[in-house]
């Protein structure tokens, strides 16, 4: 994140308004970021009224973009952003928050709110806040953005996990409360070992689900057919793991103790990256299995994983 020194005006000043309304009070929030999360985050507020000072970017072209979307302000200068909003949204990647804070706390902050949106990041990155005057927390909807220009339209289904300073996190919780979301928080030490939960519960789905495909492809099914074999199966499974717990919805070789078929699974599996997914989850269901059946006997299993 480059701090620019320009005091050009921003690219179309009399876009911007001040939304006053009982669920965001008299915030005026600025979103330094225009990305999936910036740019669905502003969408968001804006379609619930919540006032949208504008956007500051890297390049300048991607805060017009996001501003053109929420009829909000484009900057030239993250100064001008921050002169013109109580409340700051970094919504930049993990690895440029720190700067970006480095580049905000030059500026005046006494009594601004400093939010960034990483999950496994705490708010500790904003270091010195408190001698700057202001309060600081992250906050992490729990949500996949995966579309820059769409994600709004569901986001109202997002939890909300934060932590941080009191303050900030007060007002925050109030925002997203009265918005309809489930708040939750979070100790600043767990935020990676939450972070790496929503990934394995998101992203490693959607690798392990690609490695099924991988499979069935090597049996010779094109990727129609597999998706057709393995859509129903995967779809009913997590609607009951949804639903229930693990032990109530687990079938397969491992629950039934079936040391015979998991050999053979491993078998056909040996040298792939796919025995490796195997070993490790497979040891997981076994623990699973086990609560499930504590009279079954997996010691055999528990040898071949």
């Amino acid at each position: 994140m480059v701090c620019r020194r320009s005091l050009r005006l921003s690219r179309n000043s009399s876009l911007r308004r001040i939304i006053t309304d009982k669920r965001g009070g008299d915030l005026i929030i600025g979103i330094i970021g225009a990305g999936k999360v910036g740019t669905t985050l502003g969408a968001y507020l804006c379609q619930n009224q919540i006032a949208v000072s504008g956007y500051y970017s890297r390049t300048f072209e991607s805060a017009v973009s996001a501003a053109d979307f929420t009829d909000t302000v484009a900057y030239y200068s993250i100064g001008e952003l921050v002169d013109a909003s109580d409340t700051l949204f970094i919504a930049t990647p993990d690895a440029e928050i720190g700067n970006t804070w480095d580049c905000i706390a030059k500026y005046g902050l006494k009594d601004k709110i400093v939010c960034h949106f990483s999950g496994s990041l705490s708010s500790y990155v904003f270091s010195g806040i408190e001698t700057a005057g202001a309060a600081g927390c992250s906050i992490h909807p729990m949500f996949a953005f995966s579309d820059k220009f769409n994600s709004y339209k569901n986001f109202s289904k997002a939890c909300i996990t934060v932590e941080g300073q009191e303050r900030a996190v007060g007002i925050m919780r109030q925002l997203f409360e009265n918005l309809g979301h489930r708040v939750f928080t979070v100790k600043p030490e767990d935020k990676m070992r939450y972070h790496a939960a929503a990934a394995l519960a998101s992203n490693y789905m959607v690798g392990l689900f690609q490695v099924s495909l991988d499979l069935l492809a090597a049996c010779g099914f094109s990727e129609e057919e597999s998706r057709t074999l393995l859509v129903p199966l995967v779809r009913n499974n997590v609607d009951s793991m949804l639903e229930k717990r693990a032990e109530e919805v687990l079938t397969g070789p491992v629950e039934r103790g079936d040391a015979g078929t998991v050999r053979e699974h491993l078998r056909v599996l040996h040298g792939l990256d796919a025995e490796a997914v195997y070993r490790s989850i497979g040891k997981e269901l076994v623990e699973i299995a086990k609560r499930r059946n504590p009279e079954r006997d997996y010691t055999a299993i528990e040898r071949l994983l």
